[in-house]
């Protein structure tokens, strides 16, 4: 099968969208299928990775990239012109087309709306979904209650696993893992680090690593400072995938303080490596970690807060979650959310076509 994805970011830009769009068309790839990815951002460094993947970076490519697909897979956020025109043409033209949204439209959605009524989204044979069932709310109600089904990310559970029993720390370790922008919350954060210690008092052992490179770096770390926290919160910019494994094999707690997360990949990782999960109630980490089981989710910074100070104070607690954790693996391993995605284009296969098939000079005036 010829599989185009439509992606206004991708790699080298690292986020959630970007991941999880290379690493399932990488899988798919590896399946034996033919993969390409259309893309806006582009290439820095060395250029992108040769192997069965084919990755274009040339936007004016898209009207033919889709004639030539069996498959139209687009990956909307926020902001996704590319994607959207990739699934108007593929819509148009008849190709089986599956659209995936990877952010919370939230209160934006009316927005969305009026931009479904002027297109005619509804009107096109599109197979809608989301990452999270938090995602999909949003949009079944821009596109007037539309069927929209939940096409998750996906972990590789065997990667991610706890190679070993954990050993004895002299520290309760916490790790954060994020993009350092507003949207995530990092500064909110490390306020958060400074009132779950004072709970904790001056002696309490504990040791927090902040993850992640971006604009707001720089303000985190001026926080940090600012705050005389920097004895036992660190910032570490980026890691990639093999550091981050190490740093979790050492740690006891993961902390998500976005409120409008759609999925949460890094802490699906970080539950896949058997920690402990702080996070939001009302986000897409409610679709895998249940509160008191797999991690403790709150309805706002100040349980939040108090949550951190008793999960670092109560061992059994602590032990007892992410006991679990480590034994048991989340269910979205790569392997069942590749099947997932097959389901869903032999779907949009069945979803009525359209009139007649427009020609690639046609689709090139919806070209962006």
């Amino acid at each position: 099968m010829r599989i185009l994805h439509a992606s206004d970011t991708f790699w080298p830009t690292v986020g959630g969208i970007e991941v999880m769009v290379r690493t399932l068309a990488e899988r798919q790839a590896a399946a034996g299928h033919t993969v390409t990815v259309v893309a806006r951002t582009p290439a820095t460094g060395p250029g992108d990775p040769v192997g069965p993947l084919t990755i274009c970076r040339d936007p004016t490519m898209l009207a033919r990239l889709v004639e030539d697909a069996d498959v139209v897979h687009g990956h909307v956020s926020a902001y996704s012109p590319l994607a959207l025109h990739a699934l108007e043409a593929g819509g148009r033209r008849g190709t089986p087309t599956v659209a995936t949204v990877h952010s919370v439209w939230g209160r934006a959605w009316p927005l969305f709306r009026g931009a479904a009524a002027v297109r005619g989204w509804t009107d096109l044979p599109i197979r809608w979904a989301a990452v999270s069932s938090i995602a999909a709310a949003p949009v079944r109600r821009a596109l007037g209650g539309t069927e929209v089904r939940v096409l998750p990310n996906g972990v590789d559970t065997a990667f991610w696993a706890p190679s070993s029993a954990p050993a004895g720390r002299p520290a309760v370790t916490l790790v954060a893992a994020m993009r350092m922008a507003r949207r995530k919350r990092p500064l909110e954060l490390v306020s958060m680090l400074a009132r779950a210690r004072r709970l904790l008092g001056p002696d309490a052992e504990v040791v927090a690593h902040l993850v992640g490179d971006g604009p707001l770096l720089p303000d985190v770390r001026r926080a940090i400072r600012d705050r005389g926290l920097q004895s036992w919160v660190h910032t570490t910019g980026d890691l990639g995938h093999d550091a981050l494994r190490e740093l979790y094999a050492r740690a006891d707690i993961f902390l998500a303080p976005a409120r409008l997360e759609s999925f949460g990949l890094a802490a699906l990782e970080a539950r896949a490596a058997g920690l402990c999960v702080l996070a939001r109630d009302g986000t897409g980490i409610s679709g895998f970690v249940s509160h008191g089981r797999e991690g403790l989710l709150s309805s706002g910074d100040g349980q939040m807060v108090r949550q951190l100070a008793e999960v670092c104070r109560d061992d059994r607690l602590r032990l007892r979650i992410t006991g679990h954790n480590r034994a048991v693996p989340p269910a979205l391993d790569w392997s069942s959310v590749l099947g997932l995605h097959d389901d869903a284009y032999a779907e949009a296969a069945l979803v009525p076509r359209p009139g007649p098939i427009r020609s690639a000079a046609a689709l090139a005036s919806a070209t962006p």
